[in-house]
């Protein structure tokens, strides 16, 4: 843990200083992320996931909103136009809005403070569902490595 008297501190940037907005808060406007999406060459899913454009996507939050905005995982960021990138920026937030409705996601043991697990998973279109018929047009879901991370798409629904 690291106290830290205000943001504005040295402490606080230089540990807070790179991170990008919060996706639920007003900050994360659909113009500045795009012009960021704009500035990255790497796949769109690594950039979801690491932080500096916008902070709290997840694994499964970043594989569900690449779904809802049809984009595929592996396109890479700066090659992403306006316009899906405006549907992007609102999958993010929907998806984020409806984990944290649903209790987050539960894979193995997690669970909340008052011991209570989490359903967004149960719910999901692609996350962890390789192989299966997608629930919008039937194809079968594909599971790729991206970094390490697994990966979940709709070849039929994403382009």
């Amino acid at each position: 843990m690291v106290y830290a008297d205000a943001e504005s501190s040295p402490e606080a940037r230089k540990l807070l200083g790179r991170l990008g907005v919060e996706p639920l808060g007003e900050a994360f406007d659909a113009r500045t992320f795009h012009e960021a999406l704009r500035r990255r060459s790497a796949p769109i899913k690594q950039v979801l996931l690491a932080g500096d454009v916008v902070v709290g996507v997840g694994n499964i939050y970043a594989s569900e909103a690449l779904f809802r905005a049809g984009i595929r995982p592996t396109t890479r960021a700066s090659r992403i136009g306006r316009q899906r990138s405006d549907r992007l920026h609102a999958a993010v937030r929907e998806v984020l809005a409806q984990a944290v409705r649903q209790g987050g996601s539960t894979l193995r043991d997690f669970s909340n403070a008052w011991g209570e697990s989490g359903y967004f998973q149960l719910e999901a279109m692609v996350y962890d569902r390789a192989g299966q018929p997608c629930r919008s047009c039937g194809e079968p879901i594909r599971l790729i490595r991206q970094g390490q991370r697994a990966t979940y798409y709709c070849p039929g629904c994403q382009h």
